[in-house]
């Protein structure tokens, strides 16, 4: 039953044929020889990133690295040292509007680069609105826009560029390093409130709008997003930064293109509610551990443990594959000796858990290998760093 809910809920999102007979036949067609690989074995500090486009990987612009777009999805590559040794992490996002091929693709392609690594990397499945703080803290300015790469906004044409509006929104749980994102929302006043920045973008002038709970680190990051957009488009870009209480000719023009000035902003917005409501969906979780093997030719996931973790099974299960699953995030654990198929399908077994679990298809999975796990994966089971007989 559990299954068939997995099935059900995956139904029409972009994981719905990761893992199925069809992925795996795209798998084989495209896994033939990567040239955008090259040149990936020798990194040593640094990011690369790609798009995924028409069952290719495609590198991503440099100077575009930080810049999403909801129909495309992409995988990011941070290379980083770490007590002398090169360590990786890789990312694939999913824009919640990309297909369901091209999820297919950037989880499949994710596998693959994680071979040519050795197995190395910290692999994280990532969804647009809720990315993971390893991946936000890797740009130092990222905005997410609708539409696909087709739809970006280096080369602009004022007559036909259509009028967006962005809310710069301050990541919460940052209190040395503030980090904001740059979002497109929809065009109207429903959108607002009187907490964040927005940015209307008309292509030949952008408007800035600091409410007034608006923090200095949005303020800031709104600058910073406004002027990355005058250096793509040349300076040719006028500038326009106006308040709540403002009444001038910019800020009339900021508030047609919204529909009119409405008498107050609310405290809260519409994608703030949202999060709101989804985050209760996690209140009452019990942690649990899962153990995924394919021992009898046909793979079998069992729970073992709830509510209090015990790590001695990572000891007595080396060949298999375990799922922890402490609510807010999903770890999928590769033992060394675990087969070619268990890990290739790791990820498979983790959507379809979380799938009949009943929460967000958006809560953040990592899949990680023995030897090399994260330090936050141990807090899964009460250690407050590596526990010293691991290292």
């Amino acid at each position: 039953m559990a299954a068939e809910e997995a099935e059900d809920r995956l139904a029409g999102t972009n994981m719905e044929n990761y893992g199925s007979p069809e992925h795996r036949e795209l798998r084989q067609q495209i896994a033939a020889g990567e040239s955008s690989w090259d040149g990936v074995t020798e990194m040593e500090e640094g990011l690369r990133v790609w798009r995924i486009e028409k069952f290719k990987v495609v590198d991503w612009a440099e100077e575009d690295y930080g810049q999403f777009f909801d129909g495309d999805s992409f995988i990011v590559l941070n290379a980083y040292k770490e007590e002398d040794a090169i360590k990786y992490n890789v990312h694939f996002w999913l824009g919640e509007d990309t297909s369901q091929d091209e999820a297919g693709v950037a989880a499949y392609k994710t596998v693959e680069l994680d071979d040519l690594l050795g197995d190395l990397p910290v692999q994280f499945r990532e969804v647009q609105n809720h990315e993971s703080k390893d991946f936000v803290s890797l740009f130092p300015n990222m905005s997410v826009m609708k539409g696909g790469v087709d739809t970006g906004f280096r080369h602009v044409e004022p007559a036909t560029y259509p009028t967006r509006l962005f809310l710069i929104k301050q990541l919460k749980g940052r209190r040395k390093k503030k980090k904001t994102v740059a979002r497109e929302v929809t065009l109207g006043l429903e959108e607002l409130n009187n907490q964040d920045v927005f940015v209307l973008d008309k292509g030949d002038k952008m408007y800035v709008l600091n409410t007034p709970e608006a923090s200095v680190w949005e303020k800031r990051a709104a600058n910073e997003f406004v002027e990355k957009v005058f250096t793509m488009r040349n300076g040719r870009l006028e500038k326009a930064f106006i308040s709540w209480e403002d009444d001038s000719p910019e800020a009339e023009e900021f508030w047609e293109a919204l529909g009119g000035k409405p008498e107050e902003l609310p405290e809260t917005c519409e994608f703030k509610q949202k999060q709101a409501a989804e985050n209760e969906l996690f209140a009452n979780h019990v942690n649990q551990l899962y153990h995924v093997t394919d021992d009898n030719g046909e793979v079998a996931v069992n729970l073992v443990q709830e509510g209090e973790l015990d790590r001695g099974i990572l000891e007595t299960e080396n060949d298999d594959v375990v799922l922890v699953d402490v609510g807010r995030v999903i770890y999928v654990w590769l033992g060394s000796s675990c087969s070619k198929i268990e890990r290739q399908e790791a990820m498979r077994y983790a959507s379809e858990h979380l799938a009949a679990s009943g929460r967000p298809l958006w809560t953040p999975v990592k899949r990680i290998v023995s030897g090399a796990e994260p330090e936050d994966f141990w807090k899964c089971f009460g250690c407050a760093t590596v526990p010293e007989d691991i290292c």
